[in-house]
């Protein structure tokens, strides 16, 4: 049976999802609790925190500008010694305070390492100081001290990206409090959905959310955070495969909240295989992202060996993880007979190896393999298209591309 899940500190007035606890003898799966209130509220909430992120990048950026252009009367002009700088600097000052002093709970209390966000928070501020320090020649006589464009501009701009990234942040929470819940495989239709099968642990680098891998120089660079996705890699994932059904995945035993992308399915810890292969044909499309666990070989095993072959994709995040499981899924089971082909021996296909080449940096998903029929395998890297690593859906435009083969053959109305 799955772990216990944590409780929501809301209670059970407002609760818009399961009771994670049965009768006794109740052998069914323990759920999320999700508050429909909390989720609708957290949406609420991060509308005002992306405007203040949102008026904040453009103070930095304006005032960068104002100080570079050396002139009194565009100093007179622009506002330069406005009261609504100092007060973007106070907003600043109090934004950053509080999240160096999470960090510092999250460090002493929690005893856990500094988030990566905190470091990116740091790697923003520093080129941008730099920036402005070694090319702002603010010339010899500067309308502000050196203070001002070399360290409090950086401050309001890492203000406003700490703010930006927590509305969507925020977001991402609250549709995980309304993401529905599957209540019995029975509910899903044949053909109906798209199989979102992973290891658990991959769910973390699937919650991502977009990050800007080409930022402008100076201030400008959190201007161009605004074109960032508000939708985590899976949300991107599940809307590249829409078109073909809506994407359905196993949740993990014990997780506080389902996470959003696909809909979760949760199942008892002791009794899954046979569900999973029931899903698998009854989906109208398998999508597998290759990894280490050993669940996942079962699954690949099951699914080239009952499906047809151009029902199932394979996901690859990364060179090391797929060689590594190219290796283990390479050695035959058992002899087993696909069926309606009695004794006949079969055996899972050959991968392709990884290709020399890799795609664009910051793709957690670099590729994927999908087959033709007769088990024809054909290896597509990701973000090689016209617009390659562009931000606003970034996986999203990657996997629409790469797979766009696989998702024109299987859209409804297409033969199977």
């Amino acid at each position: 049976m799955p772990a216990e899940t944590a409780t929501d500190e809301d209670g059970a007035g407002d609760e818009a999802g399961t009771e994670d606890e049965g009768e006794a003898g109740d052998l069914r799966p323990a759920v999320p609790r999700q508050s429909r209130t909390r989720g609708v509220l957290l949406l609420a909430a991060a509308w005002p925190a992306g405007l203040a992120g949102f008026w904040l990048a453009l103070a930095a950026f304006d005032h960068w500008q104002t100080v570079r252009l050396q002139s009194r009367a565009a100093a007179d002009a622009f506002g330069l010694r406005a009261p609504w700088w100092y007060a973007a600097v106070a907003a600043a000052a109090v934004i950053v305070v509080g999240a160096v002093a999470l960090e510092a709970v999250r460090a002493m209390v929690l005893r856990r390492p500094p988030s990566t966000q905190a470091l990116a928070r740091l790697r923003l501020f520093l080129p941008i100081m730099a920036f402005n320090a070694v090319y702002g020649l603010w010339g010899k006589n500067p309308l502000v001290p050196w203070w001002d464009p070399d360290l409090l501009v950086p401050l309001v701009a890492v203000s406003a990206q700490t703010l930006l990234f927590g509305a969507r942040r925020l977001a991402v929470l609250g549709r995980q409090h309304l993401a529905e819940i599957i209540r019995s495989p029975g509910e899903l239709p044949r053909d109906s959905f798209t199989l979102y099968l992973r290891s658990f642990e991959d769910d973390v680098r699937r919650t991502a959310l977009e990050e800007n891998q080409r930022p402008a120089p100076g201030s400008g660079a959190v201007l161009s955070d605004l074109a960032l996705s508000t939708r985590t890699e899976e949300e991107q994932l599940a809307q590249a495969l829409r078109p073909v059904a809506p994407m359905v995945a196993v949740g993990r035993p014990g997780e506080r909240l389902p996470l959003v992308g696909a809909r979760r399915l949760y199942l008892p810890l002791d009794d899954w295989q046979d569900t999973v292969r029931d899903l698998m044909g009854r989906a109208r499309l398998v999508v597998m992202a290759v990894g280490l666990g050993p669940g996942l070989l079962w699954e690949f095993r099951e699914a080239t060996r009952l499906l047809p072959a151009e029902r199932l994709v394979l996901l690859v995040p990364g060179r090391q993880a797929y060689e590594t499981f190219r290796a283990r899924a390479a050695p035959p089971p058992p002899d087993a007979a696909r069926p309606g082909q009695p004794g006949h021996a079969w055996s899972p296909p050959v991968l392709p190896p990884y290709p020399d080449s890799e795609p664009p940096a910051g793709l957690t998903l670099k590729g994927a393999v999908y087959f033709d029929a007769g088990w024809a395998p054909h290896f597509v890297l990701f973000g090689t298209g016209k617009h390659p690593n562009r931000p606003g859906g970034v996986v999203r435009k990657a996997v629409e591309e790469g797979l766009e083969p696989v998702l024109d053959r299987c859209r409804p109305g297409r033969h199977r």
